[in-house]
């Protein structure tokens, strides 16, 4: 057996795979992915005499934690041919993902859970305080100019976005160009689209992308005012580089304790270590005296920092 990452050339390979385990998605999606999200992503295989037999698929994201822009890799197409299930070969490419990120220095992963049991055994927990915004219906359409999304407009809806949710979330993805180049394409394979709403001097006011793959969905509606929030933990995050993340988040209420991590998958995360957050940052400081004031293994340290935070990331 052997686990590699595919080079570029190689990624269709994986397309059997893919479409024996998740035969939910339409082809047209498919399609757009292996065209446009294959791009820039990672696929770690396991090979067995060069037949694709398990995979993980690591995508890219630009995340702003507390204003600090990091990159890092959502954990998605999580599949196992089912004659070699039960052997313990994603443990090992999960193993692998991990290593390479935390070498990286990307402070956290995430993924949409199929089986949450699995993964809180690799470390990951729920984002407790995960925001999802429904929009409000009676008043959204009152005084809007409403067209549908082109391609030379996404620079400003990347702009827009960035700055409402930066004024709102602790955490969201960052938009660019990209970004919604590649929506508008991922909404079109589901037979959707992103709409926009402008105020009558031409001003953006309020994004949403829609698809009618299975009913009429509203997805990602960002806009100033005309939104509720809702409390969704959808998904499940890690901590990958204990010094990284805890650099980059900031919190109203000091936090300053001596704690043992205890991490069993990425061995550079043990330790005592002297971690204190304020409204200006933190910092995790490896002690070799003392006695920790507590003990927690990574997940529960991680799950006691992001619940914490306002999260949006849909």
């Amino acid at each position: 057996m052997e686990i590699r990452y595919l080079k570029q050339e190689e990624k269709e390979a994986s397309r059997e795979l893919y479409e024996k385990c998740f035969p939910e998605d339409s082809e047209a999606f498919t399609d757009y992915y292996y065209q446009y999200k294959c791009q820039d992503n990672h696929i770690l295989v396991m090979e067995d005499r060069e037949q694709i037999c398990s995979m993980i698929h690591l995508n890219p994201f630009r995340m702003n934690l507390y204003g600090n822009i990091c990159g890092v890799h959502y954990i998605v197409a999580v599949a196992t041919l089912e004659e070699y299930r039960r052997r313990g070969y994603m443990l090992e490419l999960m193993n692998r993902a991990f290593h390479d990120m935390y070498e990286r220095g990307e402070p956290f992963t995430f993924l949409i859970p199929a089986n949450p049991d699995y993964y809180y055994s690799c470390g990951f927990e729920y984002w407790d305080s995960q925001i999802e915004l429904k929009q409000d219906q009676d008043n959204i359409w009152k005084g809007q100019q409403i067209s549908t999304a082109r391609e030379s407009e996404c620079l400003e809806l990347a702009r827009f976005s960035n700055r409402v949710l930066g004024k709102k979330f602790d955490m969201f993805i960052e938009k660019d160009e990209a970004y919604y180049r590649r929506l508008i394409k991922e909404q079109s394979s589901e037979n959707g689209q992103i709409v926009v709403l402008r105020e009558q001097d031409g001003a953006v006011s309020g994004i949403f992308a829609f698809d009618r793959e299975s009913g009429v969905e509203i997805r990602e509606p960002i806009m100033e005012t005309g939104c509720t929030e809702y409390i969704h933990p959808l998904m499940m995050g890690r901590i990958l580089n204990l010094k990284r993340f805890c650099a980059m988040i900031k919190s109203e209420e000091p936090f300053n304790m001596v704690l043992e991590i205890r991490d069993g998958m990425i061995p550079e995360n043990n330790g005592k270590f002297w971690i204190s957050i304020d409204k200006n940052g933190g910092r995790a400081i490896p002690m070799e005296q003392g006695e920790p004031e507590k003990s927690m293994d990574i997940a529960r340290f991680g799950k006691m920092m992001f619940n914490k935070m306002r999260i949006y990331v849909n």
